[in-house]
């Protein structure tokens, strides 16, 4: 899967919103949400109370390099 249709597919995950949380991706990849911190490790986030948003575009990114690897 491409970078585009990764952005999109998240975007549709989480309602349309920009940002997505680790407990969101750990349940979009469907592995545990303990795996999450190495996995995002490295990119920015924005907290929001306790919770950390991370951009799509990011996540995507990093699923498509971790993916070639």
């Amino acid at each position: 899967m491409d970078k585009q249709s990764l952005t999109r597919d998240m975007k549709a995950f989480v309602g349309g919103g920009a940002f997505i949380t680790p407990t969101q991706t750990a349940k979009y990849m469907r592995l545990s949400p303990g795996r999450m911190p190495e996995f995002l490790q490295g990119l920015e986030f924005i907290k929001t109370g306790k919770a950390k948003q991370y951009h799509i575009l990011d996540v995507a990114g990093r699923i498509v390099e971790k993916s070639q690897m």
